[in-house]
């Protein structure tokens, strides 16, 4: 299993999987940024947030979102029918930032089509991001990125996007989160942070399995 994306590629220590199940008690840190959080699942209010520096290119990335990302969307970011039948708020938030790396010759337009997506409205922001991850293999080879995203577009939406992601101001939003992720001290992907309600955050650099990160969530919300 891959660790993540730094300039180079390097092997997942045993250790990082274990510091997150044994951690229960996470490191005492501030989160404020600056800079609007992109919420791709769950109510900004919920006890728990995930908040994930992630880059389209990087294939430890796309692992991530697809193996263990989307099951907790699907598992705690929906209202739920709680015991008794009462309905239960969403339990956790996500939110994905946008940092390509510089090996990644084509992760700055993907993060760029990615930010530009977000103004033809959430839902199918949420198409593009998943179709980046999903069809990676493909665009990443060329930088051709019209094929992947007419599987979740259609021709006018496509064409609207085209437009929106060549905007001088979209460069500049990959470049708020770029300066984000600096501020933050993150030099590789993916990384995420576990945020309580009360602000306490836990670190993580590195894809973590979602049998692991279901264990850490439910012993958080106990």
């Amino acid at each position: 299993m891959k660790l993540g994306c730094v300039r180079t590629c390097r092997t997942m220590h045993a250790s990082a999987v274990l510091l997150l199940v044994a951690s229960l008690t996470l490191s005492a840190q501030t989160g404020t940024n600056g800079v609007g959080e992109f919420v791709i699942g769950g109510e900004p209010g919920a006890p728990i947030k995930i908040e994930v520096f992630s880059d389209y290119q990087c294939p430890a990335c796309r692992t991530f979102y697809l193996d263990t990302i989307k099951p907790i969307l699907t598992n705690y970011t929906r209202a739920q029918i709680g015991a008794g039948g009462q309905p239960q708020k969403p339990r956790v938030c996500v939110v994905y930032r946008d940092f390509p790396l510089d090996i990644h010759q084509f992760a700055r337009p993907a993060a760029r089509i990615s930010l530009a997506a977000q103004q033809l409205g959430r839902e199918r922001w949420l198409r593009v991001s998943e179709a980046l991850y999903t069809y990676q293999a493909e665009w990443a080879q060329n930088g051709k990125f019209d094929a992947t995203l007419a599987k979740v577009l259609n021709p006018i939406e496509l064409m609207r996007l085209r437009k929106l992601a060549a905007d001088p101001a979209i460069d500049a939003m990959v470049n708020r989160e770029l300066l984000l992720a600096q501020r933050r001290e993150i030099t590789s992907t993916p990384t995420f942070f576990i945020i309580t309600g009360a602000g306490r955050q836990q670190r993580i650099n590195g894809p973590v399995p979602y049998a692991v990160m279901k264990d850490y969530l439910d012993r958080l919300l106990k």
